[in-house]
C-alpha cells in the first residue's frame, strides 16, 4: 500500500490527537540540578554541586506534590507560580544554607522565567515531522500534558503553539493524567467520541493507560524496553521517527 494510503487508513477514525510534551515532543536542554548549577553561578552563587541540586530537586518536587498536589490547583494557600517559587527555593536552601534569602529570591525568579521561555529545552527528532503528518490528517491536534499554564510560553517560544487548537494542562483540567477527567474534558469541548481520539505520549501508566481507560486509543513512544512489552503490539515505539514510519508503513491495529 503506497504510504500515504496507509496514513489514511491508519488515522481516519481519529477526529482528535493529542500529544503530552516533557520528554514527548519536547525534553530539557539540561538537567534541572546542571541548570540550576549554571544559572546560579552566573548569579554569583558558585560552587553548588549539580548533583545535590538534582537529588533535592526530585526531593522538593515529590514533597511539594504531595502538600499541594497539581502544582496547588485545588488550594488557596498557593498560586502554580508561589509554586514553583517556593519548590526552587527549597531546594537551593537545602543544598547550600548559608544562601540569604535575597539570594534566593533572585534565583528563584531567573529560574521560574527561564523554564518558561525556549532557554531550557530543545525538540526531540522527528517531532516536527510527526506534528505535520497528523495536523494533515486530522481535524483537531491539542496537548494533554501534567503541567501548569506556563507552558503556554514554552509552546510559544519553542515555536510549535500554532500547530495546536488547545492546550490543555493539568492544572487548567483540575485533574492529571491518568485521571479521566484528564481525558474527558477534551472531548466535551470539541463534541468527540472517545473512540475518535487518539493520544501520544511517553509514559505507560499516565498517557497509554490512561487514554485507553478513557475510551482512547494510544500510542507509547519510550526507550524502556520493560514498558514496549506492557503495551499492545504496534502501540509502542523507541522515538517520534519510529511512529512517522509505522504509521506510513504498517497497519495500526488499534
Amino acid at each position: 500500500m503506497p504510504r500515504r494510503a496507509q496514513v489514511v487508513k491508519n488515522l481516519n477514525r481519529f477526529r482528535l490527537v493529542t500529544f503530552d510534551i516533557t520528554d514527548t515532543l519536547l525534553k530539557f536542554r539540561k538537567p534541572p540540578g546542571i541548570q540550576y548549577a549554571e544559572t546560579a553561578a552566573l548569579m554569583g552563587m558558585k560552587d553548588l554541586d549539580p548533583d545535590l541540586l538534582q537529588k533535592q530537586f526530585r526531593k522538593e518536587f515529590k514533597s511539594m506534590a504531595k502538600k499541594y498536589p497539581n502544582f496547588g490547583s485545588n488550594s488557596n494557600e498557593i498560586s502554580w507560580q508561589e509554586w514553583w517559587m517556593q519548590l526552587v527555593g527549597n531546594v537551593f536552601k537545602g543544598v547550600n544554607g548559608n544562601l540569604s534569602s535575597s539570594q534566593i529570591q533572585c534565583i528563584s525568579k531567573r529560574l521560574f522565567e527561564q523554564y518558561r521561555s525556549n532557554e531550557c529545552y530543545v525538540h526531540i527528532d522527528g517531532n516536527l515531522e510527526l506534528l505535520s503528518m497528523i495536523r494533515d490528517n486530522c481535524e483537531y491536534v491539542g496537548v494533554i500534558s501534567n503541567s501548569d499554564p506556563g507552558l503556554e510560553h514554552v509552546l510559544l517560544g519553542m515555536n510549535i503553539r500554532h500547530i495546536f487548537d488547545f492546550v490543555s494542562t493539568s492544572y487548567d483540567l483540575g485533574a492529571e493524567k491518568p485521571h479521566s477527567r484528564a481525558f474527558q474534558k477534551p472531548l466535551e469541548k470539541y463534541d468527540v467520541q472517545a473512540h475518535q481520539a487518539l493520544h501520544i505520549g511517553n509514559l505507560y501508566d499516565k498517557d497509554y493507560l490512561g487514554a485507553r481507560n478513557a475510551g482512547w486509543s494510544s500510542l507509547l513512544v519510550t526507550q524502556s524496553a520493560s514498558e514496549v512489552k506492557k503495551a499492545k503490539p504496534t502501540h509502542a515505539y523507541g522515538s517520534l521517527k519510529e511512529i512517522h514510519t509505522a504509521l506510513e508503513t504498517t497497519e495500526i491495529l488499534w
